[in-house]
């Protein structure tokens, strides 16, 4: 019985440290995102720029090691083309939205005098929220309907897998990361249409609020 009193003890005073060492921060930064799908057995890509602004926290998990999950707000799009034909893609379809974005990564830290480098990957879930689609050849904007079973809308929830490199110095840091989607963006899909996925490059800056 003492050895588990003792055994719990020591549980929940790890626990407590560990928690006690909980950093948050936040950063903000440019994104350049794009709407990817092969054509003619090559990568196309179709990209605009947008931002990225998201709160995060650092929590420490064994000497370098810590798990960093974030919660962020991120301005995407792309370009892509539909509706295939004898001549090849022949509408080009143009987007803008706004994406909620859940990375869950690991982060290993190196210290190095007064800096710290810091790579980082983990699954993301992207949540679409809102925005807009516009068909070049009628010139007409629209509402996108996410999750709507109708050409040219896009499927409300994407996963993908996010790498980085964070570089700190005096709470304040800088980082570039990439998140690769993995599931087709398509709501609808036709017959020698391709998969399409949605891929964003993040630069930003940032700050951790330390004791």
């Amino acid at each position: 019985m003492r050895r588990m009193v003792v055994l719990m003890s020591g549980l929940l005073l790890s626990i407590v440290s560990a928690f006690a060492q909980v950093e948050f921060g936040v950063r903000f930064g440019g994104a350049y995102s794009s709407l990817i799908q092969r054509l003619d057995k090559s990568y196309e890509s179709g990209g605009r720029m947008g931002f990225s602004v998201a709160g995060l926290i650092q929590i420490p998990i064994y000497k370098g090691l810590s798990f960093v999950p974030e919660i962020g707000l991120i301005y995407q799009g792309g370009d892509y083309y539909s509706y295939p034909s004898t001549e090849g893609m022949t509408t080009h379809n143009m987007y803008k939205y706004y994406s909620l974005q859940l990375p869950f990564d690991l982060a290993y830290t190196f210290q190095i005098s007064d800096i710290k480098l810091s790579v980082f990957a983990g699954p993301t879930l992207d949540v679409s929220l809102a925005g807009k689609m516009k068909m070049e050849d009628t010139g007409v904007e629209s509402n996108i309907e996410f999750g709507k079973k109708e050409e040219p809308n896009l499927r409300t929830i994407d996963l993908g897998v996010n790498v980085g490199l964070s570089v700190e110095y005096s709470r304040f840091f800088f980082s570039i990361n990439n998140v690769a989607g993995v599931l087709d963006r398509r709501t609808v899909k036709r017959e020698n249409e391709s998969t399409l996925f949605q891929n964003n490059v993040t630069f930003s800056v940032g700050y951790f609020f330390r004791k």
